[in-house]
């Protein structure tokens, strides 16, 4: 994703819905050198063997690469390369434009903006009248210069945009596709051209907003996606995602599982063992053999087994999505699902046998 200066500023009214549930990680650090910074400098000696900081920089930038990359996964490797490669096609049309306007960056983003014109008052009013829940009832006398701030923040990224998006690209990077296996409750017919397997968590709220998208999804392809529902309880951020699991797979022995599912996102903050018995009755399940099944640990075996074929692909927080092993990551809005779908779609109908 191209972070842009107006995007940080849009922050402060509302945040980006690309977010998923994940563990905790060591933050990134920068192995960039300071300017001016003396790479040939001998930063220690081992045995009378001296590294410099040309050296030292070099084991840095391999260790993050590798952090990165989960070692080389290729799933995490096309998410960093597609980043990245993103920011160096936007750089480049950047360059190419101003040296063809003969003008530096800034002033190509000005000469953008001025042409978008000013920020009207109508702008500000209709911003105020449309978004009352990011006005927390504040007066539209006190908050309009910050309303008109933003939106000029806005003109600077919309200009950004439109200097990126008049350039000449062609990318040729092709996301990896996965071997994931299709087991567990599905949705959708048997015989549809695009399976979506989800890796999700019940204690995880981006897995409940990821629910309602995933129902957008079906309804829109009712007779060309299957999802197929897989376990990843984060257990060290989610307590009681496994009991969740555990007690949604001994549903599905009764054939209850999305009923079950449902109540499960719908109640997320209750998710005690007494809460998942009272889902149990809820639905219609035989109690008895629910809470044996629970008891017993039946499926914690094959949760597990969910959970590593997940880590497997370098999946490290939910919700999780391949569809058609092509894997999207995190609490997409439908219209990134439905871009795959299509192309999957769009591709020659395998000839039935």
């Amino acid at each position: 994703m191209i972070i842009r200066r107006g995007a940080i500023a849009a922050a402060a009214f509302a945040l980006s819905s690309f977010v998923a549930c994940q563990p905790a990680a060591n933050a990134p650090v920068s192995s960039a050198p300071s300017a001016g910074a003396d790479t040939s400098e001998v930063v220690a000696e081992v045995e009378g063997r001296k590294i410099t900081a040309d050296e030292l920089d070099a084991w840095i930038k391999e260790d993050l690469f590798n952090r990165q990359t989960r070692g080389g996964n290729p799933g995490k490797l096309y998410e960093l390369r597609s980043s990245s490669l993103e920011r160096m096609i936007e750089e480049i049309a950047f360059v190419t434009e101003a040296e063809r306007q003969q003008t530096d960056r800034e002033g190509l983003i000005a000469k953008e903006v001025a042409a978008l014109g000013p920020v009207t008052d109508e702008e500000v009013k209709a911003f105020y009248d449309q978004n009352p829940d990011k006005m927390q009832g504040t007066p539209f006398e006190e908050i309009s210069e910050r309303i008109r701030a933003f939106l000029q923040a806005r003109r600077e990224a919309d200009a950004e945009k439109a200097i990126a998006d008049r350039a000449n690209v062609v990318v040729h990077l092709v996301a990896p596709r996965f071997d994931i296996a299709a087991t567990g409750p599905a949705r959708g017919p048997e015989d549809a051209r695009v399976t979506i397997v989800e890796f999700s968590d019940f204690q995880c709220p981006f897995c409940k907003r990821a629910d309602g998208v995933v129902k957008q999804v079906l309804a829109k392809y009712p007779n060309d996606v299957r999802i197929v529902y897989r376990h990843l309880p984060l257990v060290s951020i989610h307590p009681n995602a496994m009991p969740a699991a555990e007690a949604a797979s001994c549903a599905a022995d009764q054939g209850k599982f999305w009923e079950f599912h449902d109540l499960l996102f719908e109640n997320q903050k209750a998710l005690q063992p007494e809460d998942l018995l009272g889902y149990a009755t809820t639905v219609g399940l035989d109690t008895e053999a629910f809470q044996a099944c629970i008891d017993a640990g039946t499926h914690r075996a094959a949760i597990t087994a969910d959970s590593e074929a997940a880590e497997a692909a370098g999946v490290t927080g939910t919700p999780a999505f391949f569809v058609n092993g092509v894997l999207l990551t995190g609490a997409q809005p439908p219209e990134e699902f439905y871009k795959v779908i299509e192309a999957e779609l769009a591709t020659e109908k395998p000839a039935s046998s």
